[in-house]
């Protein structure tokens, strides 16, 4: 990140920039449930051709949400695929 990119913050070197798909609490269980699966399994498919090794979907940084609580649904969906 570049110094002055955000007023306050100097510059850093990162290696990798979370992006989370923040959804309403009321969400159907089952419909985060269906989009945590698509996520997951089609992870490959999700990244541009143009930026495959520099941006991914890495199946364990999908939990890794920080202080957002991950939605029932989707916790639901990854305990089932990976424990």
């Amino acid at each position: 990140m570049p110094q002055g990119a955000y007023r306050g913050a100097g510059g850093i070197a990162t290696i990798k920039v979370s992006n989370l798909l923040v959804c309403r609490p009321d969400l159907s269980p089952a419909v985060a449930d269906a989009l945590t699966r698509l996520l997951i399994q089609r992870a490959g498919a999700l990244v541009p051709e143009p930026v495959v090794g520099t941006q991914y979907l890495d199946v364990r940084g999908l939990i890794g949400t920080g202080r957002v609580p991950l939605h029932p649904g989707a916790a639901r969906a990854y305990r089932s695929l990976h424990g």
